[in-house]
Order: C-alpha cells, then structure tokens, then sequence
C-alpha cells in the first residue's frame, strides 16, 4: 500500500451542514488575534517577513522556535536536505535579587496579540521576582520587511520597588542541531552577541549578531555580559534588541555579513524601521480583498492574506514550502506544487516582485529537473514533487511512496511561470526564464506521453487524488498538460521561434477520459467524476468546454460525497460551484474550506481537522485565490482580464480589492454578483 503524504480523505455531505461559529469580529478592520490570562497550550504565534520566522510563546524572552531561509541541515531520520531549526536571537534574562526570568512559574501572562496591520506580536506579562518585586513586562517584536535580515525586539519594564536589575541578552540554542564554529565577533565589531553556527550534516551555516540598545542608566555589567542598572517605580525603562541573521546561501561569511546588517539597522535607527516595517505592510494590505456580506469569511481572507505574505519576501531565493518558516518538521521546508498551484497566483496580483522570486527558486532548479528527466527516461525537464530549498533538486524523502509518482508537479510549475509572463509582459524574463522552462516542459510532455490511434495519452502516472496510483490519462494531469502546450506556442511565438509541428498535434488529440454521459472522470477506467481536479485549473482558466464542466457538475452534486476533506481542494470547488450558479453550495463549501481547519487564537489554519498545529499555507492561498480569480470571474490573460461574470457565493455581495498589478500597473477591482469586474486604474 502506497504511503500518503496528503491522503485526501471524503467527507460526506453531512458535512455541509457545520454550525458556524461566531468567534470572529463583526467589522472590516484588519484583524488583531490573541488571548490573555494564564498559560494555555497554543499553537504559538507567528512572526515572520519571509526571510526569518519565529514562534514566541506565552513569555517571549524564553527560547522559542526560529528559522531562517537558506539555513538547512541533513535531516537525521530521512537523510535529506530539510530546513534547520535555528537559534534564537532574542532570549533576553532579567536578573532581579538572584531570581531568574528562566523560571517560567514566576511569570503570569496578561495578553498576546498579533497586529496584521503591521506583523508586530505584542506581548504583556508579570514577572514575579520575589521579595514583593513585580515586574510589569511588555514585549513588542517583528521581523522587518524593510530590513528582511533583521528582527526587531523592544521591551519595556516597570517596577513595584526599587530594584536593581541585570539584563542579559542572550542566543539560544536550545533544540537546535548543529555545532558552534565561533561565538565571538572579529575585531571590534561593537555587537553584544555574535555566532557563527554549523548545521548537521554541514550542508550550511549561520551567522548571529545582536546589539542592544539599553536605556539611560544602564551600563555594561562585565560579570554577566549584559547590562545592570537601578529601576524604580512610576517609571517605564525601554530596551530595545536588534538581531541579524544570515545564511551561507547568501553570503560566504555569514557571521561577518550579520554584524554588518545589525549595525545597519542600528545606524537606521529604531524608529526608522519601525515606520518602515509600518508602512510596508500599509502598502501589502492595498491587495486586501474586501468583502461586503460575511464578516466571518472576511476575517479568514484577511488572515490567509497576512500569513501568505508574512512567509514571503522578494529576498527570499530559497522557495516557500506549505507551512513557511513557521515549522520544519512539516514537509521539511521543501517546495512542492502547493506554491505554483495554490499560492502562486494571489501573489502575483499583489506583490510581482516576490513572485518573480518564487519563480527563480524554480528556474535555479532547472538544471537538477532536467537531468531527473534523464534518469526516468524522459526528455527535457522533470521538476520534483519536493523541492531542496539550496538548488531546487529533488527531496522527496523515501517513505513518501507518492512523491516521484506525482509528475503534476511539472505541468503546475510552467503555468505558474506563463502567468507571470502573461500578467507582466516582462520581455527579459520571458527570454531569460519562461521560455526555457516551458521550452523544457514541452519536451518533457512530448517524451512523457504516447501517440495512440484514440489520441496522444499519458500513462502510469498520478493526479492530485494520492489514494490513486499508476493511472492511465488522468484528467488533472491530460488537462494541465494541454493548457501547457498551448502556452508553450504562443511563448514560442513570442520568441520568434518555430513552433514544432508535434506541439500543435498534442494540442489537438490530447485524450480525455470523457464517459459515455459526457462526463470527465478522475482518469481513465474511473466511475467518479472528476470535479474537483477541474476545480483546481480553474483559476488558470480550465481549458474544457462548458458542456463538459456542466455535465461533470451535474454528476458531482448526484454523489453523496461533496466534498474533498481537505481545505484548499473545497475552496476551490466552492468557486466552480459559483461559476455553475449553486450559490448555496458554493457559500457552503467556502465556509467548510476553512471552519473545520481554524485554530485559534491567531487565526491559524490547518492542514486536517485533527492537527493541533497550524499556518497552512496551502490553504491560504487557495482562499485567497479563490476570492481573487475564481469568485471575482478574472482571468489573467493577454486581452482584457474581466473575461467572466462575476460570480459570488450566496451570502456576498461583493468583492472589492483597492490594487492589483496588471502588466506593471496598477488597477482596482469592483467584482459584483451577475456582471463583469470593473477594473479601472487607480
């Protein structure tokens, strides 16, 4: 029996039937999520830019999970390149009488809150130092947008008596795999932590620096390699911690390299990043997209936008695996078809430049993909079902039986790259980047199907479903491969190039398990409808004719099972179920998309029900892409955008997005129930 990575289980149409609950606002303003009082066991927040994430929990001076992009180690069990959890920069002791913040028992939780304005994790807790000592402690944290390398620490303490108090910052290493190589900076290089980390295996290193910024009063304590100073009460004494961290991916000596960017950010100055990290993400919230007649469906588009673009940066050349840097036990910080299909495109409407970068993470693989094609037998470029984040080659550790089945994956990474071409019109990229990858990818189809008298077929592979192996022509995969071929035409039309006689008949004969009732089936020889693989291309614009959908709809509402119990597949099928004007179940399947999946208290989504961790990114994106392309009826495309009615589940009214990029403009997007999205410029 195959070994399922995401076994995509049913759910019956029981399910449509879910309470809805009312723990969400009941207002459009970005949302701020959190909790107060004691220490409940939580999925930890999350703080991220993309570059570097960190989960603090409930006293965030404690160590606390980190990663940083490009930092990898072997991992110890399946002995492939995953990301390395890292340490973590902003471990802060405030030493009082001899007591110890250490001793988690001595602190009292007042609240945490995470701002999706502005990425900032504020959080208010009591120290209980003895001797009648209490310590008010309010904690404020983000990673900067404008800085990627940098986190940003302030701290501010008041006292109920005169003390004295040693702060002590300090770089945690706990849990962490690897090695110290140097933990000292070279020279004078006016930091108070530096480190210079190996990972297991050796595949990387990591260099730490943090300076502090101590308030009036305090000076070096040379015993603790901290500061020390006299506090009393009716007063607020502020800290603030800045820490670099860099990998060797992006500079041969990283340690080095960070010590220089933390006292950039100190020559910048707290305030500048501040405003900055501010008003970068007041430029990311114009891509919000607003909906008039659900509030509670307002708060989970708007909290799949501020965790999808919290785990991305234009820095970031390493890709983006389906949690983040939110966890690397998860899926191991790979790539896989989760960021072409899923994510891809939301991205793109909002932020081009960070797409772009997705996109050179998958073009620096180009080399590994073409020569696994090689090793399979098969010609031009095979890109991996689990991408290394170093150079994109296949990971796909052995235990995953489904992984080197699930060639999808190929077709799902050019029609990422021919979106970005078709929304941007980018000559140099389209030379430099897309046509070499849909050029390889043509092959690749060529060499990886058949011409047989019923038309060409691709056998003895696997579609989305991973229950399912070893099928002949299946639907999600013939269908994605045509609309590839198609586009690799016209990109070679573009180019000036002769397009090969044999791309046009690919186009022409590709076969489709299309039964006697007219419907597509999941591949050929199944008896189930395949809805939803349809579903999942459609916001690329599914290249079926619209009897065939309707009859494949019709045969999907007959079945008792309406639904795949996973996120992102269900809010796909929400939209086509708009688009065939069930508004009812579209508004259903929407809402089942992300209700069963919500964790709280920050808005996290999982990846099955039964999880207890979240920040599914997946699903995140196909919320948003949904909403963005499915709902609003936009195509991206060489003519006019505005290509379909709009249409809305049941309980919205409309669908309003302040800025999206069309071809290096800007324009804003009015998407109401019957009629075609106004897009007009900004």
């Amino acid at each position: 029996m195959l070994l399922s990575r995401r076994a995509m289980m049913k759910s019956t149409a029981a399910a449509l039937a879910l309470a809805r609950s009312g723990y969400l606002f009941a207002d459009s303003s970005i949302p701020i999520l959190g909790y107060g009082g004691g220490h409940p066991q939580v999925d930890p927040a999350y703080v991220s830019n993309g570059f570097i994430g960190i989960r603090p929990g409930p006293v965030p001076l404690l160590p606390a999970p980190t990663f940083v992009t490009g930092f990898v180690y072997l991992h110890p069990e399946f002995q492939v390149e995953a990301l390395s959890p890292a340490p973590y920069p902003l471990q802060t002791d405030l030493n009082v009488d001899n007591a110890s913040l250490r001793e988690p028992e001595r602190t009292t939780l007042t609240t945490q809150n995470i701002d999706m304005n502005n990425g900032e994790l504020t959080t208010e807790f009591v120290y209980h130092a003895g001797n009648d000592i209490r310590l008010i402690v309010k904690v404020r944290q983000f990673a900067s947008r404008s800085e990627p390398t940098l986190l940003w620490q302030r701290i501010e303490l008041q006292t109920s008596a005169p003390t004295r108090i040693e702060f002590i910052p300090q770089v945690s290493l706990a849990d962490v795999p690897g090695q110290i190589v140097s933990n000292s900076a070279p020279g004078s290089g006016h930091v108070d932590r530096a480190l210079l980390f190996q990972s297991t295996g050796n595949l990387s290193r990591l260099g730490i620096a943090v300076r502090v910024i101590p308030d009036k009063g305090f000076s070096r304590d040379a015993d603790s390699s901290g500061y020390a100073g006299d506090i009393v009460p009716n007063q607020t004494y502020t800290f603030h911690t800045l820490a670099s961290m860099v990998s060797s991916f992006y500079h041969t000596e990283p340690d080095i390299e960070a010590i220089r960017l933390v006292n950039w950010g100190v020559q910048t100055g707290v305030d500048r990043l501040l405003a900055d990290n501010r008003s970068a993400w007041s430029d990311l919230w114009k891509s919000r997209v607003l909906v008039t007649g659900d509030n509670q469906d307002q708060r989970v588009l708007d909290s799949a936008f501020f965790y999808l673009h919290s785990s991305l940066h234009p820095a970031n050349l390493n890709g983006m695996a389906p949690y983040g840097l939110s966890a690397s036990r998860y899926y191991l910080g790979h790539t896989f078809w989760d960021t072409d299909t899923w994510s891809f495109l939301p991205v793109l409407l909002s932020t081009p430049r960070t797409a772009e970068s997705l996109l050179r993470f998958r073009l620096r693989g180009l080399p590994a993909a073409q020569k696994v094609a090689g090793l399979f037998g098969y010609r031009g470029a095979q890109f991996p079902w689990e991408a290394a984040p170093l150079n994109g080659e296949e990971v796909t550790p052995v235990f995953a039986a489904t992984g080197w089945a699930e060639q999808h994956v190929v077709p799902d990474v050019a029609l990422a790259f021919w979106q970005y071409q078709l929304a941007t019109a980018d000559k140099d990229f389209l030379q430099e980047a897309t046509w070499p990858v849909l050029r390889a990818v043509a092959e690749w189809i060529e060499s990886r199907g058949v011409t047989t008298p019923r038309g060409f077929e691709i056998r003895n592979i696997m579609g989305p479903d991973e229950t399912s192996n070893g099928l002949d022509n299946s639907a999600y995969v013939n269908v994605a491969c045509r609309m590839v071929m198609k586009a690799c035409i016209r990109c070679a039309q573009m180019m000036g190039m002769t397009v090969p006689a044999l791309w046009q008949k690919i186009v022409s004969s590709m076969y489709l398990p299309v039964n006697t009732d007219g419907v597509l089936t999941i591949a050929e020889g199944s008896s189930n409808d395949a809805f939803g693989d349809i579903s999942y291309l459609f916001p690329f614009d599914v290249d079926l004719s619209p009897a065939v959908i309707k009859r494949t709809w019709q045969a999907f509402r007959g079945r008792k099972e309406t639904a795949a119990g996973i996120g992102f597949a269900i809010a796909a099928t929400s939209a086509l179920a708009a688009a065939m004007d069930d508004r009812k179940a579209s508004a259903e399947l929407f809402r089942l998309s992300w209700e069963p999946y919500w964790l709280e208290p920050f808005g996290m989504i999982r990846e099955l029900s039964s999880h207890t961790y979240g920040c599914f990114l997946t699903d995140y994106g196909a919320i948003l892409q949904t909403a963005m392309l499915g709902f609003t009826g936009i195509r991206i495309g060489e003519s006019d955008w505005n290509k379909y009615d709009a249409t809305l589940p049941q309980n919205w009214k409309s669908i309003e997005i302040e800025r999206i990029y069309i071809r290096g403009e800007q324009k804003h997007v009015i998407a109401k129930h019957g009629s075609r999205a106004q897009i007009v410029d900004v």
